[in-house]
């Protein structure tokens, strides 16, 4: 499964390299929530997928509402993980349950990414902006300095090769785009029909 967004930028994409597309568009985006000195938090209500879950998990906090529904979503169109979803997914869930998650393309609910540490809380989803509003104060209220020195540490310690790993994914990204499964999988998301994958 993929968004209507994800498709749209994939078709604008068509006619340029991928790998410079995501140079230009989403890995500056990762790596500024990364670099920025302040907390970062992502308010998350429907379903996150592609690029989209990238830039969610690159936030330092996550508060979701009860629907919300995390999808790798990129195998789905025939394309590998990129937006820094292939290191903050496995850090975040564990490697076993990424490749299930991405392999499959099967939704992870918001109950399962709490108990898997990939969002720090569920609220419902009538509270869900007032949730983060509060939270948001409470962080605002704290030392937000040394949060931002913290947040150095933590960049330092589990994604200290966060920009090479952007820069292999914009390159992995390019070899599955020109490949007959991206093909595939972008005209049967179009058609509303399965993808045909033994035929690319």
């Amino acid at each position: 499964m993929t968004s209507e967004q994800d498709i749209y930028e994939i078709l604008k994409a068509e006619g340029e390299s991928y790998r410079k597309h995501m140079q230009e568009t989403y890995n500056p985006l990762v790596l500024q929530i990364r670099r920025l000195d302040l907390p970062v938090m992502a308010e998350i209500h429907g379903t996150v997928a592609g690029a989209a879950l990238g830039l969610a998990l690159a936030c330092d906090l996550r508060i979701a509402s009860e629907d919300a529904r995390f999808l790798v979503g990129f195998l789905g169109i025939g394309l590998a993980p990129d937006s820094a979803v292939s290191l903050f997914l496995p850090t975040l869930i564990g490697l076993g349950r990424t490749t299930e998650a991405a392999f499959t393309n099967e939704p992870i609910t918001a109950q399962q990414a709490l108990s898997w540490g990939l969002i720090n809380r569920v609220v419902p989803s009538h509270l869900l902006q007032i949730s983060a509003l509060e939270m948001s104060k409470a962080l605002a209220m704290g030392p937000i300095h040394a949060m931002g020195l913290a947040k150095r540490d933590f960049n330092k310690a589990v994604y200290p090769h966060l920009e090479q790993v952007l820069d292999y994914e914009a390159h992995i990204q390019e070899i599955a785009h020109l490949g007959g499964e991206h093909k595939e999988g972008v005209r049967a998301f179009v058609e509303k029909r399965t993808p045909n994958w033994r035929d690319c």
